[in-house]
């Protein structure tokens, strides 16, 4: 039995069989809200025992495909679910299951990776946009006019947080104490420095 996270949970389970180069390897199949979990069943001897092992771990939102194909002979042989997904190297990978029901694990499968994928998508946005801020205000910090605030009022949630930068801080462009040979940003003409990845004055990725 896996361990799960505090937030994730169970959809479907059954014992399966991965199909790996003509071989039937036997275990335990998971489908959670988060990942496809499949454990190798453990083997036991006279003299040793082995516990289960887990064998497939993957995130829902790096499966690109799932199908499955029905056996000539049903009776004798169960259904086989397919599984397409990117693994760690980004190259397009699949796997194979002998496993009952495999309609019903395409069906769960493609609903909630599909899920998964917009969380994942929403939460990298999200980790961008904290990046770019904090670049920004490490950019600012180093500003000749360092001490000039950015306020958002209102609550439209998709408002730009750095759409003022230019009102606030435009009149720094202007700075005559600062040398002819100051660098500029090419877009809005404002001072910046070598060490600046964006523009303090309108966000233009300097390098």
């Amino acid at each position: 039995m896996p361990i799960y996270e505090n937030d994730e949970h169970e959809f479907l389970s059954s014992k399966a069989k991965k199909i790996e180069n003509n071989n039937y390897i036997k275990g335990l199949l998971f489908l959670t809200d988060k990942r496809i979990i499949f454990e190798k069943k453990g083997q036991k001897s006279f003299f040793r025992a082995s516990p289960a092992e887990l064998d497939i771990n993957l995130f829902l939102y790096n499966v690109e495909n799932a199908n499955y194909a029905k056996p000539a002979f049903p009776i004798f042989t169960k259904q086989v679910l397919s599984i397409e997904y990117y693994g760690e190297s980004q190259k397009l990978s699949r796997v194979d299951f002998a496993v009952k029901k495999s309609k019903s694990w395409v069906d769960q499968i493609t609903r909630l990776a599909t899920v998964a994928k917009r969380d994942e998508s929403n939460r990298k946005e999200k980790e961008m946009l904290e990046n770019k801020k904090h670049e920004l205000d490490m950019a600012r910090a180093k500003a000749p006019r360092a001490n000039i605030g950015m306020a958002v009022f209102g609550d439209d949630k998709k408002k730009n947080p750095y759409e003022n930068i230019r009102e606030n801080m435009a009149e720094d462009s202007n700075n005559e104490n600062l040398p002819d040979t100051a660098k500029r940003c090419p877009r809005c003409g404002f001072p910046v420095t070598d060490d600046m990845t964006y523009c303090p004055n309108c966000g233009y990725k300097l390098k």
